[in-house]
């Protein structure tokens, strides 16, 4: 079936006459800032008198006219000055909905973003609002303006205000009138303290955060996880353009070329072959290479590509005392299968192709839950372990899972993780009350088990698949993070692997700001590789756009190394691609694009749909998600760097095929592991109290 995507964009017409915009050099009431980054020479030419080089920023009171006040007409064939005229429609945006009554703020990329009250949803504690943004953009796909709309989720806004509240620590942003504003503000300076000291709290409501729930006694329901985002996410916005954007009034400001989202241009979409993401697995019987498309059906059909190197494997739990009886049904499930008519877990070796045994001998219980490490180190030492000849998995029973609200009982699994480590011994945390339920829903459960497996049998030293086609000698480097709320601290982490197998090699990790030791890993990674190959190329997966500071001493390390290969920088942007989307309405309701699918929208810029839905849609079921489409820029410092015009697309296909190589969970991923193993890393190493051992560095074991 051909498809037809559309996306999230409203066609807007150019103004017949470009504003006028009056000027001032003061901040007075009602102006706004332009940063001296959009100083056309009009603008310089408009204050003949003035050096405006050592300022900062000018004002606009964009069309309303300032007595004395000189004044341009914005130039739209300029770079600055059409910036300013999206700054003008933004502030056009923002007026809009606050003279009707909305509450408008900055979403977290400084785009318009508009809170609807929902007639739904409400409760005796909160009311909920519905998010969306607006992107203004020119030239993305059509030669007119364009108002990206898009779907930013929900707030619950408390009912009960900040001043009848006893628990403010737990209180993070509220909603005073039409804003918001963070209550946990750093009072360091005097604009932000009189801010602060104006505010009437019985006129602030927190918004909704899950330990201001549980101190309040607020009934925490379960998410809105929609099976297919692509539905309500579509249904939202084209009732949201419906009821508040196809109206006279709003198109006075913005006149849309019709009431309607675009079409993507077809000359815009283009499609990465689907068998360039062939996966290889076990060979067969007469030592045939087997291939697979799907890892979830291969599974159950073929063998793992490669084995872990130690098949002595030894399996033991560490668990509360109360859990102790359950252990043994888990640990029955996981080796042997499960007792379902349907059965596509028949057993730890069947499935994964390793077999392990109990160790009763390094079974291990503690008492207390919150804090069971002092217990824990005490069994643990007087243990001994045979790592010259076996291989050890512990499997840690969490009495809490991942979202209990006490800080030190999140971190009882990071601990654990590092104590085991390094004893040189990989570990799985499984929720005790996930375990129970999974256990008493057997068909569920074997898909719980079957992850587990994969990961184990990643953790353990094996590869359960490869990519099948590696006819490239690329050197692939991701760099991913993570930030960490509690202390708003951001770490990164690089992790570094070989496009000819697409196997994983190893990991270094740093603080957001030490560039240089960044750097030196890079190229440590790049010295390593082309002492013992030639390299085509050399490729950065990096988390962010990448910042000349970063980008430098990784330049100048490559010159002395003399290699000649051209360097490539992608932004892999899993974050922001809800701000722009594109679906196949030939695809019935389900709408979500076929994988490998990639739209350019911009220069070098591009969507890409990673996902498991093929041309001939045979492999496809719900269950395997409906993701959204990554963004994806590439740049490169070499000036003939995109001289073959198919660097593109090969570059684009390494983040397809990367993102087929995921051992946590057999559910495709629309990021490739260059830049979702680092984000893991950084999410746990830096936790830890003595750093991760030199010897866990090219290991799995944070999966």
């Amino acid at each position: 079936m051909q498809e037809h995507l559309k996306t999230n964009i409203l066609n807007f017409k150019w103004p017949s006459s470009t504003p006028t915009i009056y000027l001032s050099l003061k901040d007075i009431e009602g102006s706004h800032p332009i940063h001296k980054s959009k100083f056309s020479k009009q603008i310089k030419e408009a204050f003949p008198d003035t050096d405006l080089s050592g300022l900062e920023h000018i004002y606009t009171s964009f069309t309303q006219e300032i007595p004395n006040a000189p004044s341009i007409k914005i130039n739209l064939a300029k770079d600055k000055e059409l910036r300013i005229y999206k700054q003008f429609l933004k502030h056009q945006l923002k007026t809009y909905f606050l003279e009707k009554g909305y509450i408008v703020v900055k979403n977290f990329v400084r785009d318009v973003q508009v809170w609807m009250p929902s007639k739904k949803g409400n409760t005796a504690d909160y009311n909920l609002y519905y998010k969306f943004s607006f992107k203004i953009l020119f030239g993305t796909l059509t030669d007119l303006p364009e108002l990206v709309v898009s779907y930013d989720g929900t707030s619950k806004v408390l009912k009960k205000s900040v001043k009848d509240i006893e628990e403010t620590e737990f209180i993070k942003r509220c909603v005073y009138g039409q804003k918001t504003f963070d209550y946990q503000m750093n009072l360091d300076t005097e604009d932000k303290e009189e801010f602060y000291n104006s505010i009437e709290f019985a006129q602030a409501f927190p918004i909704f955060n899950l330990q201001l729930a549980r101190a309040l006694n607020i009934p925490i329901e379960e998410p809105d996880r929609p099976k297919n985002k692509y539905q309500k996410y579509v249904t939202l916005i084209s009732n949201f353009a419906e009821k508040y954007l196809f109206t006279e009034e709003f198109k006075a400001l913005f006149p849309f070329k019709q009431d309607a989202f675009i079409d993507v241009p077809g000359n815009r979409i283009n499609h990465i072959n689907p068998n360039l993401g062939l996966l290889e697995f076990g060979k067969d019987q007469y030592g045939n290479k087997r291939t697979h498309l799907v890892p979830k059906k291969a599974m159950n059909i073929l063998n793992p590509y490669r084995r872990p190197n130690n098949q002595n494997i030894k399996i033991f739990f560490i668990c509360h005392t109360s859990h102790k009886d359950s252990v043994l049904s888990f640990y029955q499930n996981l080796k042997e299968g499960v007792n379902t008519e349907k059965n596509y877990y028949k057993g730890l070796e069947a499935y994964v192709n390793i077999k392990a045994t109990a160790s009763k001998d390094h079974f291990i219980e503690f008492t207390n839950e919150n804090d069971p490490i002092p217990e824990i180190v005490a069994k643990l030492e007087s243990l001994a372990f045979d790592h010259e000849n076996v291989k050890y998995a512990a499997f840690y029973i969490s009495p809490f899972d991942k979202f209990t609200p006490d800080p030190d009982d999140r971190e009882i699994y990071i601990r654990i993780k590092e104590l085991f480590l390094n004893e040189g011994i990989v570990t799985q945390v499984v929720d005790y009350e996930k375990m129970i339920v999974n256990i008493q829903d057997q068909y569920n459960f074997q898909f719980s088990l079957q992850n587990m497996a994969l990961a184990i049998h990643a953790k353990l030293g094996g590869a359960p698949w490869k990519l099948a086609v590696t006819d490239k000698k690329e050197l692939v480097i991701g760099v991913g993070a993570f930030t960490n709320q509690g202390e708003n601290r951001r770490y990164i982490a690089s992790a570094f692997s070989f496009q000819n197998n697409g196997l994983f090699r190893n990991f270094e990790y740093f603080n957001q700001n030490e560039t240089e030791l960044l750097a030196g890993s890079i190229l440590k990674a790049i010295r390593d590789f082309t002492s013992v190959a030639q390299a085509d190329k050399v490729v950065i997966h990096f988390y962010k756009e990448m910042s000349y500071e970063e980008l430098k001493p990784i330049i100048n390390g490559m010159n002395k190394l003399k290699l000649g290969v051209p360097l490539y920088i992608l932004n892999i942007n899993k974050t922001e691609a809800e701000d722009m989307i594109a679906y196949d309405i030939n695809w019935g309701d389900k709408l979500m694009p076929v994988s490998g699918t990639y739209i350019r929208i911009g220069v070098n810029k591009f969507l890409l749909f990673n996902n498991a839905r093929y041309p001939s849609d045979r492999f496809y079921s719900d269950t395997d998600g409906f993701p959204f489409p990554i963004k994806i820029k590439i740049s490169s410092p070499d000036d003939d760097a995109f001289e073959d015009v198919e660097v593109i697309e090969e570059l684009l296909t390494q983040v397809y095929q990367f993102s087929r190589l995921y051992w946590k969970s057999l559910r495709q991923q629309n990021v490739p592991i260059t830049i979702k193993y680092p984000e893991m890393v950084a999410q746990i190493a830096p936790r830890f109290e003595n750093g991760v051992p030199e010897d866990a560095k090219d290991a799995l074991w944070f999966l």
